[in-house]
């Protein structure tokens, strides 16, 4: 593959492409070659869980001043930048938030249920934003695993409704609007192709984007979760030996060197 073949870099944030381990959190070299790679016509698109106030705080401090093109945040919703700031892109923003009103009115005895019982089984916080009904900060990984499968075995005969986790957050989603069909609605604005877009990602929330119908070369770092190593194995795409942004950072330069 070469630079002026890569279209779009879409990565995760935490654990991807920021470590508060490492310092600098964000790789230097990781933002000067995206900068290259911009130069020969890429885009960048970050792609997380946060929502766009807690992002653009790490963000400016961490990315010497290199902003994304795109950023999609709570899984959910796209933002462009553009003369300094971020702008919503309306029609799919607008799309999103309908399409959960509907879901979670739809939906509220059972999320009630969820919440209830998570409140009842575990210490841990459960609580209400505008992007879910029920919120999940568990105490530790072993609880969130235990709540996860709960909620996965209530969802099953509810085919729009899903459980949407990172490490010990999680909330509820429409199951058809993820990290993959934000990342897919950047490249039908851009009319690309997946053959030129790369993503790369650690955890649960990701997988989702890490799917060759959106984007064909697939990146995890050594710090990804088991289900995402497997995911990405299977998938005939590339886990790096290295943690978060430095092995964002290898994937890239493997796929220059040796297409994978």
């Amino acid at each position: 593959m070469t630079k002026n073949s890569i279209y779009l870099l879409c990565t995760d944030f935490d654990g991807t492409l920021y470590s508060e381990s490492h310092s600098p959190r964000i790789p230097e070299k990781l933002i000067e070659m995206i900068q290259e790679l911009r130069k020969q016509g890429m885009l960048w698109m970050v792609n997380t869980g946060r929502d766009l106030e807690y992002l653009l705080e790490s963000l400016v401090e961490d990315s010497s001043g290199v902003m994304p093109d795109y950023i999609g945040v709570v899984e959910r919703e796209v933002f462009k930048y553009r003369s300094g700031e971020y702008h919503p892109v309306n029609h799919w923003n607008q799309h999103s938030k309908a399409v959960h009103e509907t879901l979670f009115e739809r939906h509220s005895p059972l999320m009630s249920e969820v919440s209830e019982w998570i409140s009842s089984q575990f210490q841990a916080e459960v609580y209400a934003d505008l992007h879910s009904p029920v919120c999940l900060i568990a105490r530790n990984n072993e609880d969130a695993d235990q709540i996860h499968s709960f909620v996965n075995s209530k969802l099953k005969d509810f085919s729009d409704l899903a459980w949407v986790r990172n490490d010990v957050y999680a909330r509820f989603s429409h199951a058809n609007i993820h990290k993959g069909t934000i990342l897919n609605e950047v490249s039908k604005l851009h009319k690309l192709h997946a053959t030129g877009i790369i993503a790369a990602g650690d955890h649960f929330n990701d997988i989702p984007m890490l799917n060759r119908r959106f984007a064909n070369h697939l990146v995890a770092p050594s710090n990804a979760i088991p289900a995402v190593k497997d995911h990405i194995a299977r998938n005939n795409g590339y886990i790096s030996n290295f943690e978060a942004g430095h092995g964002v950072l290898d994937g890239l330069r493997v796929l220059l060197e040796n297409e994978f």
